[in-house]
């Protein structure tokens, strides 16, 4: 499989992840909503803005900037990185806010793989726009 097909492997799953947060998000809000169970505002917060609106940027980000900017500049193993550790983010904080368990390391390691996620997402798209080639094959 190429560089191409792979990372178009990779938006698609980032898009049909990001959907499957977004469908268990609404549900956890209208359970919220409905009064059958009191769940904090948090988790659906995160589900809603980094376990489906940064994966749709992300991958969404994926197909538009090579074609705008008429290089692939991606690094395939950065973008499985970089998915392993914004969902790895988005579940450590579900965990601990659906748990109610206030587990402060837990916490920051997903808080910092959140932030390399971005990271490494930025340093991806940065390298697409300014018409790197990437060396890397899947």
């Amino acid at each position: 499989m190429d560089n191409v097909a792979a990372t178009s492997k990779m938006v698609r799953l980032y898009i049909a992840t990001g959907f499957l947060y977004f469908v268990i998000g609404t549900i956890l809000l209208a359970i919220s909503l409905s009064g059958a169970v009191t769940i904090s505002k948090d988790p659906i917060f995160m589900l809603l803005l980094y376990g489906f609106v940064t994966q749709l940027i992300f991958g969404v980000s994926y197909i538009f900037v090579p074609g705008v900017s008429r290089h692939s500049g991606t690094s395939y193993k950065a973008i499985v990185v970089e998915y392993i550790l914004l969902n790895s983010g988005v579940i450590a904080f579900e965990g601990v806010a659906l748990t109610g368990q206030k587990d402060v390391a837990i916490l920051i390691i997903g808080l910092v793989a959140l932030i390399v996620a971005v990271l490494l997402h930025a340093i991806n798209i940065w390298r697409t726009i300014i018409g790197r080639k990437s060396m890397n094959k899947p």
